[in-house]
């Protein structure tokens, strides 16, 4: 957990990102997150990931830059499938970047337990 209250943490398979509301939409906040998740991709058991997404602030090109740079990088350490769990455009807009990577399944969401759902099959 950091200043601005984003958490990761991992359950069973999946490595699951938070970013409440309130947290700022800035490029170096998401290169802290991405450094977080590179250590929790590193365990032999995940596979997936779920962002679920809360913020209020519009979301721009560099968070969807890192976005698709923690994409290929858990893609190294075995993580195939990912989760956008928003609302409105915003999980449909970072879901499109990760789907330009081989080999990374994606799907979006409103619900954060359809996601885990779908990403423990």
């Amino acid at each position: 957990m950091t200043d601005s209250a984003w958490e990761l943490y991992t359950e069973d398979n999946v490595l699951v990102a938070r970013f409440p509301e309130g947290m700022p939409a800035d490029e170096s906040e998401f290169a802290k997150v991405n450094e977080q998740f590179e250590e929790l991709a590193a365990k032999e058991d995940v596979t997936a990931h779920i962002s679920f997404v809360q913020m209020d602030d519009a979301l721009h090109e560099g968070v969807y830059e890192k976005a698709a740079e923690a994409a290929r990088v858990g893609k190294t350490y075995g993580i195939t499938k990912w989760a956008m769990v928003s609302e409105g455009i915003k999980k449909m807009a970072v879901a499109s970047s990760i789907n330009e990577i081989e080999g990374v399944e994606t799907t979006t969401t409103s619900s954060f337990e359809d996601a885990m759902e779908w990403a423990k099959e």
